[in-house]
């Protein structure tokens, strides 16, 4: 995803920041707004954005944990009318812990979004327990510390959004879809304010279990999970328009700084590639020799599969293992260079079926006519051009 980061300025003046992430070759078909409570430097707030980027949403993200003196009710409002006039406006919105449930009092009245959805919210401020401090001699804002130390400020403004009777009047006059995560292992706020959440609102309402993860949605996995499944959740009640990509070629891929997991779009299909965590990724995603063999495997079940059906041989299942490996120049009568290392893909394949000998042989001696295995035979010619803004 490309990311952009914006100052905007609410009403009354005040300056605040926020970050827009935009999907990777892709027209947005709808906006989202996520306020969250993670911890700067979190990886948690990128990987739900890239699951909702991934699924072309352009998605306005704002931490609460960057104001040293909380972020007012008219912060979100402000969000809102920026994404309405200079983009689209929010269909979704998405608030994280006591910035769900402040969201939730606040976006009840937006009427271009559809949907709600909540991930570790309190039901109000009441179940935060002792780890809400109200300074009585500060009129501006109280400060929230988590059992991790974490500490977040909360305007107090803000903090008026979080009366359990306020919630509850939204949640019953709530005319949008409302989504709940929580996990039961959440050792800051209770997974019970959840339950209590759901048994107050009307449908549509759904609730999902992020078991075993924490309230920060500290695994990468987590967090990328929770935003997937919004992007799945939220296609019962937004219907996005089809898009193809944009782009002069046929595949983009995007890997943004501080890692390597990578968006790549081709057409209107959408993925992540990676590496494994032992080499620095975050392992979300195949490598990219991952998906060389993967599109090997592919185009070599493929062929299969129409020629035997062009037979009309009983080919129930083609399936293909492959392994990619580096092989010294010795073992390979082509090389140019001896003691160089060579690329070799090992393919195995299984022809399930009740299929003869003969046709066992044929069907073996096709798998090596597939395009992308004669592709990868020949010598290929890769041209390199740095793309300019304007092409």
């Amino acid at each position: 995803m490309k990311t952009q980061h914006l100052n905007l300025r609410t009403a009354q003046g005040d300056i605040f920041s926020a970050s827009l992430d935009s999907p990777a070759g892709g027209r947005p078909a709808a906006c989202a707004i996520m306020v969250h409570c993670f911890p700067r430097r979190s990886e948690a707030e990128h990987l739900l954005s890239l699951g909702l980027t991934q699924n072309r949403y352009e998605v306005l993200r704002i931490s609460m944990a960057d104001y040293e003196e909380g972020i007012s009710p008219q912060v979100l409002q402000e969000a809102y009318r920026f994404l309405a006039s200079s983009r689209q406006a929010p269909a979704l919105v998405i608030g994280h812990s006591v910035a769900g449930t402040a969201l939730l009092a606040e976006a009840a009245a937006w009427t271009t979004v559809k949907a709600i959805v909540t991930i570790g919210a309190p039901v109000s401020s009441q179940a935060l327990h002792a780890m809400l401090d109200e300074d009585i001699d500060d009129q501006d804002y109280a400060t929230l510390t988590y059992h991790t130390g974490h500490e977040i400020a909360i305007d107090l403004d803000m903090l008026d959004l979080l009366s359990e009777p306020l919630i509850r009047s939204r949640l019953q006059q709530l005319n949008k879809a409302l989504l709940l995560m929580h996990s039961p292992q959440d050792r800051e706020i209770s997974v019970d304010s959840a339950a209590t959440l759901y048994t107050a609102a009307r449908h549509p309402k759904s609730f999902v279990t992020l078991d075993g993860a924490d309230h920060f949605l500290s695994v990468p996995g987590d967090a990328l999970y929770a935003g997937n499944l919004i992007a799945s959740w939220v296609q019962r009640y937004i219907a996005l328009p089809p898009d193809t990509l944009r782009t002069h070629m046929e595949v983009v891929a995007r890997t943004e700084s501080g890692g390597f997991t990578t968006e790549v779009r081709a057409g209107q299909h959408s993925l992540l590639a990676d590496e494994p965590i032992k080499v620095g990724g975050l392992n979300l995603g195949p490598s990219p020799y991952d998906l060389l063999n993967a599109s090997l495997g592919a185009c070599t079940t493929m062929t299969l599969r129409m020629y035997a059906d062009r037979k009309g041989w009983p080919l129930q299942e083609a399936i293909v293992h492959l392994k990619h490996d580096k092989v010294y120049g010795e073992d390979c009568q082509v090389c140019d260079q001896p003691g160089s290392m060579l690329d070799r893909i090992d393919r195995e394949v299984e022809l399930i079926g009740p299929l003869d000998e003969q046709q066992r042989k044929r069907l073996m001696e096709i798998a090596d006519k597939c395009p992308v295995h004669k592709t990868l035979s020949n010598r290929i010619t890769i041209v390199t051009a740095e793309k300019k803004n304007n092409v």
